[in-house]
């Protein structure tokens, strides 16, 4: 494998310490962002370099001499910001950064979209899955502002990959999973009358799809959905699909949730195929582990 130099936006953050990790075992990682790492932060040998997205200067000089940019900086879904912060840095954000890795002759932006784009999980009555598994054919219509503008971040990374100069790949992640929320995920998803679609992927497995996106060549112009190949559901998914959405979308691979009753209303199958990525998590071993950690914290107190 060829060694790359990779330039991570947000690489301080919660997932971007996952990426930079992956990355650095292989490549010469770069993490532009406005806060150092965390002290706490594993020591990877990646090179910290202040920039912020909002900034086409400093862009310019982080992404000088880079292979590939992996684009995590933004303004978070959970953090519940105002509807035009969302529009403006991660809008303006992306554009800047697929401006600036452009004009320094960069080879690859890979953006980090969200599973928000399509609508789903804004969970109204009036927009509900149309097939399961859910794909990246499916139509999107998100509603609400953090998912326009990720809808507006993959489509300006399309016009970018269409002129020919610069491959733009998007991954949608999944609620993702780290190691130090999933108790909270487990508390959210178990919650009586939760009316969701129970669809998680790992900060390590996310991480992982980061780096052959990143690696794998011939890419441009696509988008993956980034997600775990079971639901986090107890219950098999087209028994609590049904009473939650009320009735089952006439487009149904039957097949698929007859081999795995507890298949994701997310498909990762496009991953799979032209990344390579595969999810190596299991919400069952999830549980199981959380539930003998905290056995035995129970226990030492």
């Amino acid at each position: 494998m060829e060694r790359l130099k990779i330039v991570v936006t947000g690489g301080s953050g919660r997932v971007g310490r996952h990426v930079i990790t992956c990355l650095a075992s292989g490549h010469e990682v770069i993490n532009a962002d406005l806060a150092p790492p965390a002290e706490d932060a594993p020591a990877c040998g990646a090179t910290y370099i202040r920039a912020d997205i909002m900034q086409m200067d400093d862009l310019r000089q982080a992404f000088r001499g880079a292979d590939v940019v992996i684009h995590l900086a933004g303004l978070d879904y959970d953090w519940g910001c105002p509807d035009e912060a969302y529009i403006n840095v991660n809008t303006r954000g992306s554009w800047h950064v697929l401006q600036a890795a452009e004009e320094a002759g960069v080879r690859r932006v890979v953006l980090c979209s969200s599973i928000s784009i399509c609508g789903l999980q804004e969970m109204r009555p009036d927009w509900k899955p149309q097939s399961l598994p859910v794909d990246e054919r499916h139509e999107n219509r998100p509603v609400y502002a953090y998912g326009v503008s990720k809808q507006i971040a993959e489509l300006m990374g399309q016009s970018f990959a269409r002129r020919g100069t610069i491959e733009v790949v998007s991954l949608r992640p999944l609620a993702v999973v780290l190691p130090e929320t999933l108790g909270q995920y487990i508390d959210f998803v178990d919650a009586p009358g939760r009316n969701w679609l129970f669809y998680y992927v790992t900060a390590g497995d996310l991480a992982r799809a980061f780096r052959a996106a990143a690696e794998v060549p011939g890419i441009s112009g696509e988008s993956f959905y980034i997600g775990a190949d079971d639901s986090s559901h107890p219950q098999p998914t087209l028994d609590w699909a049904a009473r939650i959405l009320g009735a089952l979308p006439e487009t149904l691979d039957r097949a698929r949730y007859k081999s795995d009753p507890r298949a994701s209303v997310f498909s990762n199958a496009k991953a799979r195929r032209l990344l390579g990525w595969a999810p190596g998590s299991d919400f069952a071993q999830l549980r199981a582990a959380h539930a003998a950690t905290r056995h035995d914290d129970m226990e030492k107190v």
